[in-house]
């Protein structure tokens, strides 16, 4: 989970705060992906925001898994 936000200026104080669930190996990869979505979401670059906070989440219990992936197959017509 990486929560950030725009850094405060003196039009916006307080700006709002965004927070993702991303999945990533290491801590790195997480803050670089949190900066990609939010740039594709909203209106705002790592220059000029900024990273409050990273955790990472752990799951409740542990003796079941809830991974699944899905296969797609398709015959594609243009090459």
């Amino acid at each position: 989970q990486v929560v950030g936000r725009h850094k405060p200026t003196e039009t916006d104080p307080k700006p709002n705060l965004y927070r993702m669930r991303i999945f990533a190996p290491n801590e790195v990869v997480a803050k670089s992906r949190y900066w990609y979505f939010l740039s594709k979401y909203h209106k705002m670059k790592k220059t000029t925001g900024e990273i409050l906070d990273v955790n990472e989440i752990v799951e409740k219990n542990t003796n079941y898994v809830k991974n699944y992936g899905i296969w797609v197959k398709y015959n594609s017509r243009s090459g």
